[in-house]
């Protein structure tokens, strides 16, 4: 170990002789050859019994040279310790500043006393200030991290800071131009209308709108950065490796443009967009009188909704089945057990929209229903589900009138969902977008067992016993063990 730490010494110039010459590497270093020399006297012992008494005078010297050692040591370390303390005077009202890197000079200016550089090992920077004297004194000094270094800043979420900047109130919005349609939508360069405001990040001037009719029930609105390179392409763009997109059935030959999804733009005052349902007219999502925020750390945009909506999913939270008109969903996978509304184990940004109706039997006209609980009447309902692709840092806020996504990177990813039920929402979002689910093993259909909690495997057994000798039906039991599920066939 000493040989070790002294090769270390000729290799790494910040470790100079006075951190290597203290009493107890010398007495390491010394014990080692000791022993080394011990083993060698033995030796000639062994093999020359003639020798042994030269061998123990040997052994003498040898552990006398070792304590002599060890005392001249401690004699050099305490004296140079002594040469090592530097003391500066800092007159009237001066300024003391000590910088240094590793290892090299550091020089300490004082008004009007000139300057004085000296050898140090130090970290950082050193600043003080005083009206008298100061003495500064180290030997060996290491950077040892403040007990106040993990105290930070007290920040309030912005949803609970009530002097937090609202996007809507500064930012400038868009403008569209150069539109263009497409054989399956249409395209649009996006400019920013005005001076950026950049309130949480710096503003992307410059983007781009991809609107395309890639089925018959599935819309697909997409904004992205104009520029795009190698540098900043995995910000912005989630790669198709870790998320597939859904796939422009269009494109070859297996789907119609007879979707009843319509999209519709303006300009006035900023770029908004709105999607309806044709055979109704019911607006799905409208991002008319707001503006889209797009800065390179922070988006936002939203939609007004409708008195009293019904929006189900925005897994994974536990939380009750309708969510509401006053919730936040954060999209940031915990591995947490089962917090009431927060995040948990996984993200799932897609929801599924359901609105009731009264049909005019006369006029085939479409009145919403804020609440549709008269049993004397009878109502139509239409759902549409909506899927944000972004896997960023999320949250999506729910208000009495409006929804408001807000990411902290990627893009605008968004696909709607036509319908018109809620089973053929789910089918298009699984066949288009997530998959069916795969088949599971045969043992899987048991029954099983699991808490979070077994402290040991003894335990596990027991459990396992017991559920047999009161002949409780169990096919699996589950252990977790070291933040892993493990899982035990019975």
């Amino acid at each position: 170990m000493a040989s070790m730490v002294l090769l270390a010494s000729l290799f790494d110039p910040s470790l100079s002789y006075q951190s290597l010459l203290t009493p107890w590497f010398v007495q390491l270093l010394l014990g080692n050859y000791f022993v080394f020399l011990l083993f060698l006297v033995v030796y000639i012992s062994w093999r020359r019994p003639e020798k042994v008494s030269m061998a123990r005078t040997m052994a003498k010297w040898l552990l006398l040279f070792n304590i002599f050692a060890l005392v001249l040591s401690s004699v050099i370390y305490r004296r140079q310790a002594g040469q090592s303390d530097v003391t500066t005077q800092a007159i009237d009202t001066g300024s003391m500043t000590t910088m240094a890197g590793d290892i090299g000079s550091v020089t300490t200016q004082a008004l009007d006393t000139g300057s004085v550089t000296t050898q140090a090992i130090v970290t950082g920077s050193v600043t003080t200030q005083g009206s008298a004297s100061t003495t500064l004194s180290w030997q060996n000094e290491q950077f040892t991290v403040p007990a106040s270094a993990d105290q930070g800043a007290n920040l309030i979420p912005n949803i609970l800071d009530p002097d937090a900047i609202n996007p809507q109130d500064v930012c400038p919005g868009y403008k569209a131009s150069n539109v263009q349609n497409t054989e399956y939508g249409i395209t649009a360069d996006l400019t920013i209308a005005g001076e950026g405001c950049n309130v949480y990040g710096n503003d992307i001037a410059h983007l781009n709108l991809t609107v395309e009719w890639q089925s018959d029930s599935r819309l697909h609105i997409e904004i992205t950065p104009t520029y795009i390179g190698a540098k900043n392409s995995s910000w912005f763009i989630l790669p198709e490796a870790l998320i597939p997109k859904p796939e422009n059935e269009a494109k070859n030959g297996s789907a119609s443009f007879e979707s009843d999804i319509g999209f519709s733009w303006s300009n006035g005052p900023t770029f908004s967009f709105t999607v309806t349902r044709l055979s109704t007219g019911d607006i799905l999502f409208t991002t008319e009188n707001t503006v889209i925020v797009y800065e390179d750390q922070f988006i936002e945009f939203g939609s007004a909704m409708p008195d009293n909506y019904n929006l189900y999913g925005m897994g994974e939270a536990i939380h009750e089945f309708r969510l509401g008109n006053n919730f936040t969903r954060t999209f940031y996978a915990a591995d947490a057990g089962d917090p009431i509304d927060y995040n948990i184990y996984s993200n799932h940004p897609f929801y599924l929209d359901t609105r009731y109706f009264e049909v005019d039997e006369e006029t085939g006209e479409h009145a919403y229903v804020a609440n549709a609980t008269d049993a004397e009447k009878t109502y139509k309902s239409y759902s549409h589900g909506s899927f944000m692709r972004n896997a960023h840092p999320m949250e999506a806020l729910f208000g009495p009138t409006n929804i408001t996504w807000r990411a902290l990177g990627g893009n605008i990813d968004l696909y709607f969902y036509a319908g018109p039920t809620q089973v053929e929402v789910t089918k298009q979002y699984q066949l288009s977008t997530i998959g069916l689910p795969a088949m599971q093993q045969y043992w899987t259909f048991g029954f099983h067992q699991c808490r979070w909690g077994y402290r040991n495997w003894t335990e596990l057994q027991q459990i396992v016993d017991e559920m047999e000798q009161f002949q409780i039906p169990m096919d699996t039991i589950w252990y977790v063990l070291l933040r892993n599920w493990l899982c035990t066939l019975c």
